[in-house]
């Protein structure tokens, strides 16, 4: 028997034979043209861009008829690069001038308009970076004559893959994929949005899985704790089997969730609302019984541009948003990037350490026209519902200063002009680097709300690169480090009469939920799949047992003392109410 840790990217437990795909990917050698060749270059890259748009428009239109429109639109970011003039006239260029031969070419000018998002930095940046790299092989397989081959499964399977894409995903016969276990990706990635949407379990970030074992291996997957188990003893399939009906089980009990309020039986309230990405989150979000939409993270419609929006077509995604959201706050971050990783015309450079570089409200304040249109358009779209509006990143009082300075500008324009909208939006700020809770009570008595980042936060205070697998298993938010920051930063938040929620993977735990309620977070943020189980553990608990959970917390010294601290009280407090996570 033998473990893999990953990271659960859709929840549930299965067992099955595992069937292993390794697609060998086009490599490309270059090979110069005879100038009575190039017309002929030309021609053959153009065939190839239409047969990879038929296929792409193919999957899309399955993939809408399966899961609908919304989940579609994933595709749509690799249909826009087949019309992306800046890599097709380059690749014409390299064709006519230096007489490459259409495959070297295309590779080329992929590889250069793809360097900004090949970086180390935003894990969401980087994840998309297989999708496109799913679409450049799309082309050169059709450049070499031949189509795209689905993968055809004859028996029900795990499947096992170095990578998935979008498409690859969608192709795929349901009934016959009992779960993913990828060595790339992460929670965020296209695929891991698909196999949650298609209610399949899924573990990402297995690094090697695929080349350690062999088809017909039996495996459990487990794509709430990550866990991958080759081989499994007889104990452990029964075990294995006896949680997934408990799953199951729970999966109804946890659906008359919805319509509760997430209030403890001491009449405590704690708002919980959902994260999003990308518009179909949304609805999932509202059928969980979210209270609105805590994070909305805007970097997807610039992302599914692969330009800058202009303030019209910003409006409109905006406002789309706000009626999927059915009357329901949104809150909407504006754009989080570095320079190096979304549009070198803006000043994105190659950095060293982009964590620790351009990115968040630092780039914004250095692309101003790129903050005050989307300003524009939120405060524009907020005539069609509740909108509140964060900065991320903020680090001091100067950043704040000038980005409210940038709202005020914003709001006087519009009002100028005689445009609708909601002028008294609460602004508040994304609290995750250490020098913002250093100075939260100053930040506080400028900004209508905190919204503390827990990922980046934890990050920056144990220096801790999340998406490094040697250090990742640092990354602790339970740590007393972070524990004690949270608490300050509430502290300080509510000294000046402002809420303070937190959005993050910490939230998702229903173990952390109660930490967090007891040192007086209001509000939680998490993705939606969790809001049934932590409503279920909020109307369990009493405030005045989270408050001692929490004052008893915050005295531990190391990691390990909180996780075991949480581990019994958990078993102690919450025993027959989660039975799935046993």
């Amino acid at each position: 028997m033998r473990e893999f840790q990953g990271i659960g990217a859709s929840e549930g437990v299965v067992f099955g034979p595992a069937r292993v795909w390794h697609k060998q990917n086009l490599v490309v050698t270059r090979r110069q043209c005879a100038p009575e060749e190039v017309a002929g270059e030309l021609q053959r890259l153009d065939a190839a861009l239409a047969m990879t748009r038929a296929e792409l428009l193919d999957v899309r239109g399955q993939l809408a008829s399966r899961l609908g429109e919304d989940h579609a639109a994933i595709l749509d970011a690799q249909l826009l690069i087949l019309e992306d003039e800046t890599v097709l006239s380059a690749t014409r260029e390299s064709i006519r001038h230096e007489r490459c031969s259409a495959e070297a070419a295309f590779a080329r000018s992929m590889a250069h308009a793809l360097m900004p998002l090949d970086l180390q930095g935003d894990t969401v940046f980087r994840e998309r970076l297989i999708d496109f790299r799913d679409l450049e092989q799309r082309v050169l397989r059709a450049l070499q004559g031949g189509a795209d081959s689905a993968l055809e499964l004859s028996e029900p399977c795990v499947l096992v893959a170095p990578v998935l894409t979008p498409s690859e995903t969608a192709a795929l016969d349901r009934h016959r994929v009992l779960g993913f276990c990828v060595d790339e990706g992460g929670p965020t990635s296209h695929t891991a949005i698909l196999a949650r949407s298609l209610g399949v379990p899924a573990v990402v970030g297995l690094r090697e899985l695929s080349n350690a074992i062999q088809d017909g291996c039996e495996l459990v997957v487990d794509g709430t704790t990550g866990l991958v188990i080759a081989d499994p003893t007889a104990a452990v399939i029964k075990r294995s089997q006896a949680r997934s009906e408990r799953w199951r089980r729970m999966g109804e009990r946890l659906q008359e969730m919805r319509d509760q309020p997430a209030i403890t039986p001491d009449g405590h309230v704690v708002e919980l609302a959902a994260n999003a990405e990308v518009p179909f989150e949304i609805e999932l979000a509202m059928e969980t019984g979210a209270q609105g939409i805590g994070l909305l993270r805007t970097e997807y419609f610039y992302f599914k541009q692969g330009r800058i929006p202009s303030e019209e077509e910003q409006f409109a995604a905006y406002r789309d948003v706000l009626s999927r959201a059915r009357g329901e706050t949104v809150i909407f971050r504006v754009l989080d990037v570095g320079g190096d990783k979304f549009i070198t015309g803006k000043g994105g450079l190659r950095e060293a350490n982009p964590q620790l570089g351009m990115r968040g409200i630092r780039f914004l304040l250095s692309n101003a026209e790129v903050l005050y249109t989307q300003l524009r358009s939120l405060y524009r779209a907020s005539a069609f519902g509740p909108v509140r509006i964060m900065f991320p990143m903020i680090t001091g009082l100067e950043e704040l200063r000038a980005a409210n300075d940038l709202t005020r500008r914003c709001r006087d324009d519009l009002q100028r002009e005689g445009k609708r909208f909601e002028p008294d939006l609460d602004v508040g700020i994304m609290v995750e680097t250490p020098s913002a809770v250093a100075m939260a009570r100053e930040l506080a008595a400028e900004c209508a709300f905190f919204s503390i980042g827990t990922n980046d936060l934890t990050q920056y205070i144990l220096a801790v690169d999340r998406t490094n697998w040697r250090v990742a298993h640092l990354h602790r938010p339970h740590h007393p480090a972070v524990l004690r920051a949270i608490a300050e930063t509430i502290s300080a938040g509510h000294s000046r009469g402002i809420p303070v929620r937190l959005c993050g993977e910490m939230g998702a735990n229903p173990a952390n939920a109660i930490l967090l309620m007891g040192l007086g977070i209001d509000g939680i943020s998490t993705h939606a799949a969790a809001i049934p189980a932590l409503k279920k553990v909020i109307r369990t608990i009493t405030y005045a047992q989270a408050k001692a959970w929490a004052q008893e917390a915050l005295s531990l010294s190391t990691a390990d003392d909180v996780r075991e601290f949480l581990r019994s009280k958990t078993q102690q407090s919450l025993r027959g109410v989660l039975d799935r996570r046993a």
